[in-house]
């Protein structure tokens, strides 16, 4: 009897590894392509970001599938963000081969742009039609100079707000580990930790995002809580930005020929006292696709006779608008003047932000914005600065670039050196 127990255990030690391999194999081998099962009134929520909105400032993004389209080959789903203050709701419709947005509502335009980069962005590399296994040691190379290889690195279960998964890690290497987390049994990635490919210091992310809730229900979820908000601070009269169906788009070299500024605006032709958003790329002459790092930047209007009428950094508190990895996105209030708002791009200089700027890559952009009147309760005396002054820009626009630069300096000088005072009292 003895005999067969011990030969029962040793059968069960040789079998068990084999099984949980086979088990594993037949896991890995399932396909998998961002929508994968998707079916109507599936809802998800996440926290996400992404590098090109606001540096990747985080909001949550909500979408529910409402039905199909009458043809059959796509999803119209309700699209929402809490971002901040700022809550909007709309329609979009995504495709059954790639889940990417084919239409939406303007209001949410440029966040559908966040989703179509981060949570959908793995359909560069698996759609419908060209499904990945995880079996596969790689998917596909980034579109990066000297891109990386795409693929499976490792199989973990992973803890999100929507609870507890049994993933496959597609990632890739340069410089940080690049990880986005994917349940085959998920439609979209349920977690991504995916970095900047920068050439010197550290990587910022490019996106991240997290699953916070997932569901199915015929009826509209109770993730979406509240209505679209009007902007604060403007009349609801006012044309909302958007850069995919009316925006203009430029590229012009600096005064001083440091750099290439390519730039975007929406509306094209907005009100004064009307929303304005600019989406900027700070490049190297001798490669476009190459970027500046840590830029030091502001965008001013000024009238007719070059005297400055709004700063965007003053607005915001803040010596400078800041770059990291050479893009930047920035919404503000029109302050300008009508039937021509004169913009310009002032480039202070690359450092890290709060340092000193080296200015040896300042320069300047200018372009002008054509402008409609403002709608009745524009208050255009709150374009004066702080001190109700409209300070000048001089003539040669460096010599401002300067006087900015040494205000910074002097005023990191002051935080630095006030401690040690204080101490000294």
């Amino acid at each position: 009897m003895r005999k067969y127990t011990v030969f029962a255990i040793f059968a069960f030690l040789l079998i068990t590894p084999v099984a949980i391999q086979s088990v594993h194999a037949t896991s890995a081998s399932d396909s998998w392509y961002p929508g994968k099962g998707l079916k109507q009134g599936d809802y998800f929520s996440y926290n996400v970001c992404w590098t090109d909105w606001h540096n990747c400032t985080p909001f949550q993004m909500n979408f529910w599938v409402k039905n199909e389209t009458s043809d059959g080959n796509s999803w119209n789903v309700v699209f929402g963000v809490v971002d901040g203050s700022n809550i909007q709701k709309g329609m979009m419709t995504i495709g059954k081969i790639t889940p990417d947005p084919t239409s939406f509502d303007p209001n949410i335009s440029d966040y559908t742009g966040v989703y179509r980069s981060t949570v959908s962005w793995l359909d560069s590399f698996a759609t419908r039609d060209t499904p990945k296994t995880f079996d596969v040691p790689a998917w596909g190379r980034t579109g990066s100079v000297g891109g990386q290889s795409v693929g499976p690195v490792s199989h973990e279960k992973v803890t999100v707000g929507a609870g507890t998964f049994d993933t496959y890690v597609l990632g890739w290497h340069k410089g940080i580990d690049n990880k986005i987390w994917v349940d085959s049994s998920v439609p979209f990635p349920v977690k991504a930790l995916v970095f900047v490919d920068v050439t010197t210091g550290s990587p910022p992310p490019d996106y991240t995002l997290e699953l916070l809730k997932r569901g199915n229900s015929q009826t509209e979820p109770d993730i979406f809580t509240a209505s679209s908000t009007a902007h604060v601070g403007f009349s609801p009269q006012c044309d909302q930005p958007n850069m995919e169906q009316d925006s203009v788009h430029q590229t012009t070299t600096t005064d001083s020929s440091s750099m290439i500024v390519e730039y975007r605006y929406s509306p094209s032709n907005p009100h004064e006292g009307c929303p304005v958003e600019y989406r900027l790329s700070f490049e190297k002459n001798f490669d476009q696709t190459q970027k500046w790092s840590n830029v030091q930047y502001d965008i001013f209007t000024t009238d007719d006779q070059g005297k400055q009428m709004s700063s965007i950094a003053q607005s915001n508190g803040r010596p400078s608008l800041f770059a990291p990895v050479g893009d930047d996105d920035v919404t503000t209030v029109l302050k300008g003047s009508t039937p021509m708002s004169h913009v310009v791009i002032a480039v202070l200089g690359t450092n890290a932000e709060g340092q000193l700027p080296d200015t040896s890559s300042s320069g300047v952009v200018k372009f002008d914005v054509p402008t409609q009147a403002p709608f009745p309760g524009f208050d255009d005396g709150s374009t004066s600065n702080v001190n109700g002054t409209n300070p000048s820009i001089p003539e040669f626009p460096l010599g401002s670039l300067m006087v900015m630069a040494i205000v910074v300096g002097v005023g990191i000088l002051f935080v630095r050196v006030s401690p040690s005072l204080n101490t000294r009292l």
